[in-house]
């Protein structure tokens, strides 16, 4: 099943395009809002190839897809049936269950996040290989301020005891490594920028205007702003600022790379819009909304906001900080073993706002390097199931991907929803030594210098490397060897999925010996079909719908009634059933369901197309009974609809009976003008 069926599919299960007040994905989920809770499928949703579960969680349904998300969210978004509903005039409110404020704070921290993923872990990834460059001894050597030979850091710059000195060694490393300085700038271009964008995302996910978003955090990295802060006391980094007889203390503070300021200043700002549309005229709004809210908001952020949200972070990273420094293997042991429960529930959102502060205050993080210990235990107990699962092959597929996926991209999802909820007895399989494997990666001191989604192709950016890999190993093959010994099923599971095989393979045994038959019949069907007949026979061809029979030229379709697809005939409904007019084979189906395609015995090649613009429908109000490939005969059923489904819809019931090989004969008369029942004659072809 291809990515826009999947989204089609999806979409149906979750209640059409009606059903959906707002919609979103992070890296492996789709995260939809239903209007109602109760139209939503899970179960047909779950059942879809392609999707590894659904979670309901507090009024949201999340549906996890794995790398495919991106791909089939825009397809979603792609559909005509969305595109229609995202010009109505104003979404659907949820009348479902409401969310909690938890919820709602994490999801918008996901929402505000995802947007910059793409480019985040590109551009990590440049400073990942500059720092696997470093590490090689690429860029030569020198002697820093203990006297010790080291590896030029172009990174962190020259340690050395004398300012003048380092600033001269910073210039020099400059001069010489120009062009690595350039993809060193493109390395920190998102983390430095962080709060711009995350303003705008931000802005974007609460409904306020996102370039205002950006535009406030922008004020604080200008360098009229710096300039000012600038001149803060060295001692106590504050500056009195004259405000109306008060002297309001700015703390001088550097914005750059940080994450919680914007955020907190966006949430301000969304209520803050809200109201001034309200109050202000709406052929002012353009200008004076904005100047307004960012007026009120820069300094408020200034004074207010900015301290608190950078007190706010630092508060959370030096608390576990102090953890780290007194027991680092409690703080990577906590880390890898909490994030196998923070992941299914989305709850990882807010360390990870955490590893890029500290990225960017710091220089590096030292949450992210134990957290690869529960992504690689995770990653060697899937490899285990695929060892393992020998003769469950949908299994054994299903552990592979999620392993690839892992271990290349990062992803831990596929493998979480694929297999470890679904065989729940491994989870002390990865816990032991995913936390085995994070308390040794904290306790030798391993940091992480990019943010990147733990894989192989990032350990470059956790140092010292080859200290982190012994963590890894740990974790991956300790899970993996649990998995071996133990097995991931129970015996009671292991006895039921072995009765599930039997009776499956019980029940495809008449299947196949169907398919056999059909096999047998359809060489019948193509050599009658490749029989000619007599230059002059009149081959009469019987309804496919009860209803009315109408010139093809009546049809309100220019392509239909010009006949460019084929000469034929046209029904008008009564009927809701198409069945097929001769024996024949089907040559085509289409995933909406709204028409079939059938090449007869007797040479003609048929269109039944039901309705006009029904594909826009996404198979509503359909359902198709045959598949490509099948052999029929007259009167079998092909396809049943729902003609007002189709009429609530605003579409025309009226079919086209089209014979798209039309200049195969000497003539195609459609017979219009009285109703029909199925064994009724509507087309006459005369062979030439």
């Amino acid at each position: 099943m291809n990515n826009r069926e999947l989204g089609e599919k999806i979409l149906d299960g979750l209640g059409g395009p009606e059903n959906i007040s707002h919609m979103t994905h992070c890296a492996t989920r789709l995260r939809v809002t239903p209007v109602s809770n109760e139209a939503v499928q899970n179960e047909k949703i779950k059942s879809l190839p392609g999707v590894l579960t659904v979670i309901e969680q507090s009024g949201q349904t999340q549906v996890v897809l794995g790398d495919r998300v991106e791909a089939v969210y825009n397809e979603i978004n792609a559909l005509p049936s969305m595109s229609k509903q995202a010009e109505s005039e104003a979404p659907a409110e949820s009348n479902g269950k409401k969310a909690g404020w938890l919820t709602n704070v994490f999801d918008v921290l996901s929402d505000s996040f995802r947007p910059l993923l793409w480019a985040l872990l590109g551009t990590s990834m440049i400073l990942t290989l500059i720092v696997f460059l470093q590490q090689l001894g690429f860029f030569g050597q020198y002697t820093d301020l203990t006297g010790q030979v080291v590896n030029v850091d172009i990174v962190n710059g020259a340690r050395v005891a004398d300012k003048e000195a380092a600033t001269a060694l910073n210039n020099q490393w400059m001069h010489q490594f120009a062009f690595w300085y350039i993809l060193k700038a493109a390395s920190l271009s998102v983390l430095n920028f962080m709060p711009i964008m995350l303003g705008a995302t931000a802005a974007k996910r609460l409904g306020a205007n996102m370039w205002v978003g950006a535009a406030i955090p922008a004020a604080l990295m200008t360098g009229t702003f710096t300039d000012l802060t600038a001149l803060a006391d060295p001692a106590t980094k504050v500056l009195n600022v004259p405000f109306f007889g008060l002297d309001l203390p700015l703390y001088a503070f550097s914005y750059t790379g940080q994450v919680f300021p914007p955020l907190l200043a966006v949430a301000l700002l969304a209520p803050l819009e809200r109201f001034l549309k309200k109050v202000i005229p709406s052929m002012l709004q353009m200008v004076f909304v904005p100047m307004i809210s960012v007026m009120i908001l820069v300094p408020l952020t200034v004074f207010l906001v900015g301290p608190i949200g950078i007190g706010v972070a630092m508060g959370i990273s030096d608390f576990l900080k102090m953890i780290n420094d007194v027991a680092p293997g409690v703080v990577g042991a906590l880390i890898a073993g909490l994030y196998l429960f923070m992941v299914p529930l989305g709850l990882h959102w807010p360390l990870n706002a955490v590893m890029i502060n500290n990225l960017q205050t710091m220089g590096t993080d030292f949450i992210q390097s134990p957290m690869g210990a529960y992504n690689f235990a995770v990653f060697g107990l899937v490899t285990g199931v695929a060892i393992r699962a020998k003769k469950d092959r949908e299994l054994r597929q299903t552990a592979i991907g999620a392993s690839m996926s892992g271990l290349l991209g990062g992803i831990s999802e596929p493998s979480m929803y694929g297999v470890v909820l679904r065989y729940k007895r491994v989870i002390p399989i990865i816990l032991v030594p995913a936390v085995i494997g994070g308390a040794t990666i904290s306790m030798l001191g391993v940091k992480s210098y990019a943010f990147a989604f733990t894989s192989l192709l990032s350990i470059p950016a956790m140092q010292p490397s080859y200290l982190y890999v012994i963590g890894l190993a740990i974790a991956f093959f300790g899970a993996m060897a649990g998995v071996l010994v133990f097995g991931y099923e129970s015996k009671d599971d292991a006895a039921k999925h072995a009765a599930q095989r039997a009776k499956e393979e019980a029940a495809a045994a008449p299947a196949e010996k169907k398919v056999e038959k059909k096999a047998e019949e359809a060489p019948k069907a193509e050599a009658a079909a490749a029989a000619p007949a007599a230059a002059g026979e009149v081959i009469e061809l019987h309804a496919p719908i009860e209803g009315t029979a109408v010139a093809l030229a009546d049809v309100p379709d220019p392509i239909f009634a010009a006949g460019k697809l084929g000469e034929g005939v046209a029904i008008e409904p009564t009927g809701t059933t198409v069945a097929a007019p001769a024996a024949g084979k089907v040559a085509a189906t289409y995933p909406s369901g709204h028409a079939v395609g059938l090449k007869l015995e007797n040479g003609i090649e048929l269109l039944i197309h039901v309705g006009l613009d029904t594909v826009n429908l996404d198979g509503k109000g359909f359902s198709v009974k045959v598949a490509k490939g099948d052999v029929v005969a007259a009167g079998d059923t092909l396809i049943e609809f729902d003609p007002e489904v189709i009429k609530e819809a605003g579409y025309p019931l009226i079919t086209p009976v089209i014979v798209t090989n039309t200049r195969k004969f000497a003539e195609v008369k459609g017979l219009p003008g009285v109703a029909h029942q199925n064994l009724s004659t509507v087309l006459k072809v005369t062979t030439k």
